[in-house]
This record gives C-alpha cells, structure tokens and sequence, in this order.
C-alpha cells in the first residue's frame, strides 16, 4: 500500500489532501509523508504509526524502554560517529555485544564485539545511514519507528552541555552572555525545548529560577506540567538566548522586558512572544507560542453551545453596536473575535482592528498594534480610525475610561463594535463599564450582546476509559434531576449520566488524560 492509502485506512485522510500532497512533491520532491504533515494534514505520531504498518518497522514503546545507563553510550561512542547518526535521526538504544570486558582484566582485553543493534528514527529509508552503521559495526541493524522530539529527547545524555559550557563562569558580563547564548549545545537544547512543546501543544513556556536547579515548565491545556531541570550556568545560558532571540537587552536584569520572534519547529511555523521579568533569586522568561497554522479561525469550530451559536451570528451581522466578550486571561477571548471577524465578508466590510499585541495577521482585516510609548494608545487609535470610514471595529481590550466613551460613541454613530473586557462573567461586565464612567443610558443604547466564555479540557480520545460517577458528586450537581428534567429533549441521554469517561494517561497527552 502507497502511504496515503495506509494515512487513509487509518486515519480517515481525505483524498484531497493526499492529492494535493502529491502535486507538492512534483513541484518540490521530498517524501509525501513529511509533506502532509508540513499541510498540517497528519501529525508525525501518525505518520510514524503509518510507516510501521507499511513497512512493517516496530514503534518504539518509550513506556516499555529499560533506563538507557551512561555505560551503553560510552561504549557505542567509542564504536561508531554518535553525532552523524544523531544529525540524521538516528538513535541507538540497545546492543548485544559478545567478548571484551573491562580493560586490563586477564583474558578480556580484546575489544568487545557487536552482533546486532537497535536504533530508533523517524526516516527508516535513509539507506546511507543503515549501511554505514552496519559497515562499521559489522552487525545486523534493526530499526523502530519514533518521532523526532522523542529521538531529541532521548538522545540529550549524549549532549555534554558542561564539557562546551566549561570556559563559561556565571557572570552578568553581557559579552560573556552574549557567548554563551551562543555555544551550539544551548542552540540545540532550546531548539528540543520548542519541539518538545509544538509536539505536546503547549501554549506557553515557563523558565523559572530556583535553587539549587531551575525549572521549565510547559502549558497545556491550560495546566502547567513541569518539563526539565537544569543547572544554574545552562539556565541563564537559556535565558540569554531567548532574549537574543526576542531582540531584548541582556545586559538588563532589573527591569521587565517584553519582545518576540518567530521561528519554525517541525514544518510548523510559531510565533513567539517573550516576557521576562526580574525574580529574587533571578530572571524568569515566559514564552507565548502562536501556531500560525493550527487555527482556521472557524466559528463553527470553537465547540460554542448550538443555542447561542445563532445569537452570536445575528449579532455580529447587526450594523451597529458593542458586542463583548468577557472571561479571565487565556479563555480564548481574543481567539472568539477573530473567528467572529473571519466569518464576515471581508470584501463588502472595512474591518479595522486595534490590538496589543497583534496575535495573528488575517488577510483582509487591517491591523493596528498599540505602542503607548508613542502615544498610540487604544483611545488615540479609536478617533482616527473613526476618520477612516470602517464598518467594523475591533478593540483588543476596554482597559480604561477613555477607550470605553470612545467605544461606545463608535457604535452610536454607526458602527459595530468588538470588544475584550476581564469580567468573571457577562453581567459584571454592565457594572465595571458604569465604573469606568459611562451613563447606563449609553450602555442601553449601544450595548448588543455580552459573551462570558471558558475553555474547557476534553478527555484524551485515545486513552478515555469508562468512570463511575462518585454519588456525592451525582447529588451535588444534580445529575439525577437534570436527567429527569431534560431527557429526549436536550441530548442529555442516560448514557451520559451513567457512563462518562475519564483519560488514564498516555504518552499521547503526554500522561494528561486530556487533549
């Protein structure tokens, strides 16, 4: 079977895709696989999943692998290139060795032989690689199918960070940051921190300093999970680089900064914005990742409830008015607006935004970005985009007193009105607008609609297993009652009552439960 019939069987893989794929590689080459997943068809994890049944190549089970220990690494080293294999995507993870032993020992001084060995990758048609690995060796040579951040990850006992990093002393120095930022070593493991976090879906990236290790943390699904420990030299090595990266002042460590950066991680293309921030005992740096690919901006797939659906469509075709979203930071507010914009017609509309920052560039929608060191605050760019003739205008945020009458006076003379407020939930968003100053006259006259929203973790599909309601919780809630008042009319089934699910961890949410 070709790969894309196999992507098909598996993973229900629509025909256009894989037809489209194939013009790609007429016009490019390279491999269909890693072309459909560059489209963002496929993800690796299935295409490695579609090798194997191809190619009939084992996955590697990374829950299954015995401790690989720093003496098997020490004596492949000494056998073959390890930095060529790890350059091509190539990992070995066991050996069987026959003879040898430790050296001066009576008897077994003759260095020890290997009869076969097993590396992990995620290209298996490299046969340069395969048979220089058995030209050397003189052994068989089995394979298993991984993706590439596993293979980055597994590969790190490899990577000697504090033989590089030796010359280098903890210093505020900033040339001697700038150097260190540098070494290829801190390239390299920043580059799998990014590949670790595009391949689990984090949207943000922690680097917090304690003592005596400091810790990078990943969030996802809106929860952070602790990632890696480093040492003290690696993490203000890191830190450095980030803020080369992000264009900031590493020299500058008592004040806050804030910059981005955009890079490429497994054909996904990110957009990075970097905030670092003085602690106590040091520098702390958070980084936001915006996947340019992975959102289409449908409003129809935001998973909102079919009932308010329609109301959210009728309001945002009204001609005039304020429309608001409220919810805390990081419940999908700004991500709500852009869909909200993409489903108008950009042709017939002038949609005008103002934001801070600019998150995404959509095409159509002209974007303004904020810079209040300036003067260009959200209030000065609301009055001349008035002078602008729009139809429609976006507001990232009703931050204070003068961007809300300027807000509302935009919709009492004929325009729509998108807006952002931190409100709890929709009704004290009316209450937090009085605050600011505004008349409950105007707010009755220009006010459409108000949406409080939250995001909500669903259970990983793949590792989701039956779960008994707790009868605590069924009488808490009232589960029962719901069920007697709802049932036949709602969707809300007996099933649900009696047979949710519940996600016991897999290296797919990466032990989460959720995805």
């Amino acid at each position: 079977m070709l790969i894309g019939e196999v992507l098909t069987e598996l993973f229900d893989l629509g025909a256009a895709e894989i037809n489209k794929a194939l013009e790609l590689q007429k016009e490019v080459g390279g491999y269909v696989g890693q072309i459909l997943i560059s489209m963002g068809a496929v993800n690796e994890i299935q295409l490695m999943a579609a090798l194997s049944k191809q190619m009939d190549i084992p996955l590697f089970d990374r829950e299954t692998l015995p401790e690989i220990n720093a003496d098997f690494y020490a004596k492949i080293t000494g056998l073959i290139d390890t930095e060529y294999l790890l350059r091509q995507m190539y990992l070995p993870i066991s050996a069987e060795f026959e003879g040898g032993g430790p050296e001066g020992k009576e008897g077994q001084d003759t260095p020890a032989r290997c009869r076969s060995i097993v590396f992990i990758t995620n290209d298996p048609l490299k046969s340069s690689v395969l048979d220089y690995a058995s030209k050397v060796l003189g052994c068989r040579v089995n394979l298993m199918l991984a993706a590439g951040q596993v293979i980055n990850e597994l590969s790190r006992p490899l990577q000697t960070f504090d033989k590089d990093l030796v010359s280098l002393t903890v210093d505020d120095n900033p040339e001697l940051l700038r150097e260190m930022a540098s070494e290829a070593p801190v390239i390299k493991f920043l580059n799998n921190i990014l590949s670790n976090a595009v391949e689990l879906r984090a949207s943000d990236i922690h680097m917090e300093p304690s003592e005596p290790s400091s810790r990078i943390k990943l969030r996802i699904d809106g929860v952070l999970h602790d990632s890696e420990t480093v040492n003290e030299k690696l993490f203000l090595a890191l830190v450095s680089r980030v803020k080369l990266l992000a264009r900031l002042d590493i020299a500058e460590k008592r004040l806050p900064q804030d910059g981005k950066f955009s890079t490429k991680i497994s054909a996904t293309l990110i957009d990075v914005r970097v905030s670092s921030i003085p602690f106590a005992i040091g520098e702390g740096v958070v980084m936001r990742l915006l996947y340019r690919e992975r959102l289409t901006f449908d409003i129809t797939k935001l998973g909102i409830e079919k009932d308010v659906e329609p109301v959210i469509m009728e309001l945002i075709n009204m001609p005039y008015g304020i429309l608001l979203v409220t919810g805390p930071t990081g419940s999908g507010k700004t991500t709500s607006l852009y869909s909200m914009l993409s489903s108008l017609d950009k042709r017939e509309k002038k949609i005008i935004t103002v934001e801070d920052p600019v998150e995404y560039k959509i095409d159509g929608i002209n974007q303004i970005q904020v810079k209040d060191e300036i003067g260009l605050s959200f209030a000065a760019c609301l009055r001349s985009i008035l002078r602008h003739d729009p139809d429609v205008i976006m507001v990232g945020e009703i931050r204070d007193p003068e961007t809300a009458a300027v807000a509302v006076q935009s919709a009492l003379t004929g325009h729509l009105v998108l807006s952002t407020l931190h409100t709890n939930d929709a009704p004290s968003s009316l209450f937090r607008l009085i605050e600011m100053g505004l008349e409950d006259y105007l707010l009755n006259a220009s006010i459409l609609g108000i949406i409080a929203q939250r995001i909500v973790r669903k259970n990983c599909e793949f590792c989701s297993t039956p779960y008994e309601l707790p009868k605590p919780i069924i009488e808490k809630y009232g589960f029962a009652q719901l069920y007697e008042k709802y049932a036949g009319s709602t969707g809300f089934t007996e099933k649900s009552l009696k047979g949710p699910t519940k996600g016991t961890g897999c290296r797919r949410c990466a032990g989460t439960g959720y995805r």
